[in-house]
């Protein structure tokens, strides 16, 4: 069958669009193939299944999303809890009756001066609950200005 002026395989535009099989996974980003069992794409981030996990998303690139706003922006409740009348831990729950925890930041201040923040500690948790990453920032400072900080997962 030749293709319409449009450049696209059919005789109308109606016409489905049918992929030849080919077990090859795509070469460059941006491509689509059909394996004879499922179609696999390429991004960025490597090969895929679209239909894996029901998002079209694999572990490691839903990992590469931004996390910091995910599950927050939606409707949270924040909790804010002091010592001294500083700020000690910030907590991000689903909702007001604090049933499942998304995200937890604790600040861990000088033990000399118990002012400034020495070290931040990052609690990411899935979306049952459960601790899923922790990110820990180790602060340093000059001239009592924070100079740089080292971020480790733990």
């Amino acid at each position: 069958m030749g293709t319409t002026p449009d450049r696209f395989p059919g005789s109308r535009e109606e016409d489905e669009l049918q992929l030849t099989t080919d077990a090859a996974d795509p070469t460059v980003e941006g491509a689509l193939r059909y394996n004879g069992a499922a179609f696999r794409l390429r991004d960025a981030t490597g090969v895929f299944d679209p239909r894996t996990g029901g998002s079209g998303l694999t572990p490691a690139q839903h990992e590469a999303l931004d996390q910091l706003v995910h599950n927050v922006a939606e409707d949270s409740f924040q909790e804010v809890n002091r010592t001294s009348n500083k700020v000690q831990t910030i907590i991000f729950w689903t909702d007001s009756g604090k049933t499942v925890k998304i995200r937890e930041t604790v600040l861990t201040r000088d033990p000399v001066t118990t002012g400034p923040v020495s070290v931040v500690v990052l609690k990411q948790y899935d979306g049952a609950g459960a601790l899923a990453i922790t990110l820990t920032g180790t602060l340093t400072r000059a001239s009592g200005k924070v100079a740089s900080i080292d971020w480790v997962v733990t």
